[in-house]
């Protein structure tokens, strides 16, 4: 998929919910801070922490992981256990 294929504000609220349902899973402390703009230079990100660990998902990043991954759900679930020890 390309990025031109993908309005990134039309998965924002998808993505925050996956992410949200595969860490409430866990049972830890996490959080997720989406920064949302419109003005196209610059992109939509997620900040996810989890104890002391943080990682930016930019949307460059999230592009990446759907090529390989092709649907969300399956590119968060390998982002997550790309950065994060807890989803191994």
């Amino acid at each position: 998929m390309e990025q031109n294929d993908i309005n990134i504000h039309q998965l924002t609220d998808e993505i925050y919910q996956i992410l949200h349902k595969r860490m409430d899973k866990l049972g830890i402390a996490y959080g997720i801070v989406t920064e949302f703009s419109y003005n196209p230079e610059e992109p939509t990100s997620w900040t996810i922490s989890i104890e002391n660990s943080k990682i930016v998902l930019t949307s460059a990043i999230l592009f990446q992981y759907m090529k390989q991954h092709h649907n969300l759900e399956d590119t968060l679930t390998h982002f997550m256990r790309d950065h994060f020890s807890y989803f191994n």
